[in-house]
Parts: structure tokens; sequence; C-alpha cells
């Protein structure tokens, strides 16, 4: 079977100096191991070399199991450099056990290196080269984190692309800023000049579509300053459809593009 103990000194004591590994302690007669078996080797799949899961049944390696003090599964343990660095007990649900990981793993250095060159071009305005670091990395290793980031640089354009990758995460409410976000742009993409109410305030509507042309030629500073302009002439317009659209736009851009520097403190005087 896949990941099963084949030679402990090789699979975890040698694996483990260069690479962590985590011992999924189990047995055929455990229920709650035949839930948490496999969302470890989902993530184990996912993680590409990171990190490398090893299967013990406790049936068949009884010495190594009481060598590691185990008296009730599923147990897991991290070994890394030869040492018990991390461990649990239970059948944790997905995004607990991905938490684990996150909090237990040792620094990816080649990830920190990219998340910094991505900042960096955030900050450049850069972000068809950051969609594609992003395509990039999401190729090498897969992560909630990415595909939403990925999701806000496919948009405003891509908004299908945008959907699948966010329809895709499971912890929503984690996640709620960027589902807002492709909320209000397929709302924007949707709006022309008969599916608002003009008659109130004319330049308010006028300034209004500006903005949705703006941002959808992908001229986001216009699409900043028209949104603004419609803010401080009616907030009602369109369910205060300019506020959600700036939001989005900072959103989009993240706060280390030079627009979202420029134009928030605006915005939020703009707000009261």
């Amino acid at each position: 079977m896949a990941h099963e103990l084949q030679d402990f000194n090789r699979d975890v004591v040698m694996q483990s100096k260069t690479t962590p590994v985590v011992i999924d302690f189990w047995a055929e007669w455990c229920g709650p191991c035949r839930t948490l078996t496999p969302v470890l080797e989902k993530l184990a799949a996912e993680a590409r070399g990171r990190w490398k899961l090893v299967k013990i049944n406790t049936e068949e390696h009884r010495q190594i199991a009481a060598q590691f003090g185990i008296r009730s599964i599923p147990s897991v343990k991290m070994v890394y450099q030869g040492a018990i660095v991390a461990e649990f007990q239970g059948a944790l649900p997905e995004p607990a056990v991905r938490k684990w990981l996150q909090d237990h793993l040792p620094a990816d250095e080649e990830a920190e290196m990219e998340t910094t060159l991505l900042q960096t071009l955030l900050q450049a305005g850069e972000r068809e080269k950051a969609r594609k670091l992003c395509e990039k990395h999401l190729g090498e290793a897969d992560s909630p984190e990415m595909r939403a980031r990925l999701a806000m640089l496919n948009l405003p354009e891509e908004i299908a692309q945008a959907e699948s990758l966010l329809g895709s995460l499971q912890n929503e409410q984690k996640f709620e800023i960027e589902k807002e976000t492709l909320n209000t742009i397929r709302h924007l993409s949707m709006l022309d000049g008969k599916s608002i109410d003009s008659s109130g305030n004319p330049a308010a509507a006028e300034s209004y579509l500006n903005g949705k042309r703006a941002l959808f030629s992908g001229d986001y500073e216009k699409a900043i300053e028209s949104f603004l302009d419609t803010m401080i002439r009616d907030r009602k317009l369109d369910d205060d459809g300019a506020r959600k659209a700036l939001i989005a736009i900072f959103t989009i851009l993240t706060d280390h593009h030079p627009l979202s520097a420029k134009y928030r403190r605006r915005f939020s005087m703009a707000l009261y």
C-alpha cells in the first residue's frame, strides 16, 4: 500500500534528516483511522515532497508503536532531523490538519522567496507577471491561499477562472472578502445605463458607469477616481455600489500596489 512503512531506518530516520516525516499510526480495525488516513494522503500529494507521509500499522509493528508511546489511534507524529517536533491524536478534520502542518513544518525558503518576489511585482504594478508567478507556484505546491490570490489576479477580466478557483475552496468564511469581491466584479460586468436609476443624480450615474468602463479596460486609477466621485455625489446609487467597487479594486490590487497606497486615505475620508 502507498506510504506504508518498508524500512524504519530509511523511511523515517534517514528521510527526516532532510525532510519532515509525518507518521500515521493506524490499524485495520480502527474506524477513525479510515477517516483520517485519506486526508493525510491527500495533503501529502499536495505537498509534492515538502514532507513525507509514512503509515505504520500498529498491529504489524508493535515494537515501533511501543517505542513511540502509542496508546490510542489514530496518532500522528511529525519527525524532523531525528526528533519528534509535533503530534496530535484523533481524526481531525482536514482544515485542522492543514493548520497543524502549517504551524509545525519548517519554513519553505523557496516559497518565502517567491512571496517576496510576488510582493515586489505587486508594488511595481506588474499584475500580469504576478499572475504568472502565482500560476507557477500553484502548479508546484497547491494551497487555498495561493488559489485565492490567483483568483484576485485574474479579476476583473477572467471572471469564470476566478469563480472556478474560489469555488474549489472549502473554508468560505476565511475567503469571504475574496468571494464578495468576485460578486461585486460580476455585478459590475453586467451593469449598463439601463440597469441603474440615474434620475436622482445623473452626474453620479455617469461617473459610476465611467468607473465600470475604466475598470474593465484596465485603467485602475481612472476607475478609482470615478468611483470616489460617485461616492461623494450619491452613496445610495446602486445600493452603495461605488463603495463596494472600490473595496473590490483594493482587494484585487492588494495593499502592495501603489494605487492602494495612494487612494486608501481618500477612500476612508469619503466614507464619512
